[in-house]
């Protein structure tokens, strides 16, 4: 979980600092669950399919922590596309992948608000949670989960389309206004006069998109916190 979730397994932290965290919290976590977790595997073989399974709950968990900011991602490429910034790209450092340089910027705001708001304090508690309500060796993975992981895909569009909403709107409504002066005016080069513009615009409303997403923080921790608390459930 550690590895998957959205600030602790930020692939721009060292893997040693990781290695190193989730080292404390087990530190932290593992007097308080003693006394209630009793595993005892009686051979190897089943040490080992208890372990993949382990695996497989904190990969679940951290995908559904995770899913909100994927959105966000893709939202930042709806925009990038509409203001021709589609070709400027950055490394994700949790992926490796080249993703929208619109898209890392609203991350970055994003997870800045998830530190001033303490609500990454709600990933810690999901790990102890986790522990605690899912005993080891005893999860049972029902339909509930798959049904929450599926229907995370259209929760990914959602929230891509109410964050590029207000941005693509107003470049659509630009694009016509511009169709409208070539009509009325053939001379005009409107090529060499719409992409600056278009650009200029599309910044001042990505700083304007600030008190957007402060005013969203809420539905956005709201998706992430429901979302885990359904996977938890399904197993």
């Amino acid at each position: 979980m550690v590895l998957t979730m959205p600030l602790l397994g930020f692939g721009a932290i060292s893997v040693r600092i990781r290695v190193m965290l989730a080292f404390v919290l087990t530190l932290v976590i593992s007097p308080l669950l003693i006394p209630q977790v009793v595993y005892v595997p009686t051979h190897l073989l089943q040490l080992f399919f208890d372990v993949i399974r382990e695996v497989l709950i904190g990969l679940m968990i951290g995908y559904g922590a995770q899913i909100v900011f994927e959105g966000i991602m893709l939202a930042g490429a709806y925009v990038g596309f509409q203001l021709g910034l589609a070709i400027m790209n950055v490394i994700d450092p949790t992926s490796q992948n080249q993703m929208p340089i619109i898209g890392n910027f609203w991350v970055m705001v994003v997870l800045m608000f998830l530190i001033l708001t303490n609500t990454h304090y709600f990933l810690i508690e999901t790990i102890y949670l986790n522990f605690k309500i899912i005993h080891p060796a005893s999860a049972v993975f029902k339909p509930m989960a798959g049904e929450a992981i599926v229907h995370s895909g259209s929760i990914i569009f959602d929230m891509a389309v109410k964050f590029a909403a207000p941005i693509m709107i107003f470049i659509l409504v630009f694009d016509v206004a511009i169709s409208f002066m070539a009509r009325v005016m053939p001379q005009l080069n409107v090529f060499f006069v719409s992409l600056p513009l278009k650009i200029t615009f599309g910044l001042f409303l990505l700083i304007t998109s600030l008190n957007i997403f402060q005013g969203m923080f809420g539905h956005i921790a709201e998706q992430m916190e429901s979302l885990v608390a359904q996977i938890i459930q399904g197993i």
